[in-house]
């Protein structure tokens, strides 16, 4: 894909959204021209030859397809390592270099761009301190959904939990989502579990309710629904949080 080629396809009664695939359109935005993806522009092309990326915070499998249906005919790919988006990986692993020229990891996150120089910004530059931090992270999550998992059953959600936690916008968002999830690292720091994060994991994972009856007081469960519960809690908690981290769960 490229900006020219995009703007042929944007022509006649199609010159503001054509579909692609399924759940996938080309959008115009102003001057730009933009791969959506549900409600997500997960590749923005710029009459310059820039591709700014986006996962939306939705690191699946589809979205990371979404974005190299962008990637292609750059010279660049986006792959995936222990749950890590990677741009360019393929070029050093095993070899950690490519043409005689030593390569450095870039690190996907939202936001970055692709040049049409080929060159790349906004990306997270992967070091042996970067591997640690991200083992060092996972445990913590891994405690913390723990944790969870052991307070079931769980209070329902209230009006006195966190409100990034509790309160959403129309469409369902949480004020978390909707702009800074750090609250999230205060929970996992002060080892408090929130009904209304557990409750938003549950949900996001399952997609049922029965998880949800099974985690929560005053349900009318058996303890043998508890233990299932709490499998449950521990599973979603942990990829809840770690997807908000940027990984691929």
């Amino acid at each position: 894909m490229n900006y020219t080629e995009l703007d042929t396809k944007l022509q006649g009664r199609n010159k503001e959204s054509r579909k692609e695939a399924e759940n996938t359109y080309l959008k115009r935005r102003g001057e730009d021209i933009a791969l959506l993806y549900h409600e997500t522009d997960v590749a923005t092309f710029k009459p310059n030859g820039d591709i700014i990326l986006n996962s939306g915070g939705w690191h699946t499998l589809t979205t990371k397809e979404r974005i190299n249906w962008a990637l292609a005919g750059t010279g660049k790919r986006l792959l995936q390592e222990r749950g890590v988006w990677y741009i360019d990986r393929e070029y050093y692993v095993g070899r950690g270099e490519y043409n005689g020229e030593k390569l450095v990891p870039i690190r996907f996150q939202d936001g970055i761009t692709i040049h049409a120089d080929g060159s790349i910004t906004g990306g997270l530059t992967e070091t042996p301190n970067r591997e640690k931090a991200d083992k060092i992270l996972k445990a913590k999550v891994k405690k913390f959904a723990q944790r969870c998992a052991d307070s079931v059953p769980i209070d329902k959600p209230g009006m006195g939990d966190c409100w990034y936690c509790s309160m959403k916008s129309e469409d369902g968002k949480t004020w978390g989502d909707m702009g800074d999830n750090s609250h999230l690292d205060s929970h996992i720091k002060e080892n408090y579990v929130v009904p209304s994060l557990v409750y938003n994991a549950l949900k996001e994972c399952y997609n049922a309710n029965m998880a949800f009856w099974q985690a929560f007081k005053d349900t009318g469960w058996t303890s043998d629904d508890r233990e299932f519960g709490k499998m449950a809690v521990k599973k979603a908690v942990y990829r809840y949080i770690m997807k908000r981290k940027g990984y691929a769960i």
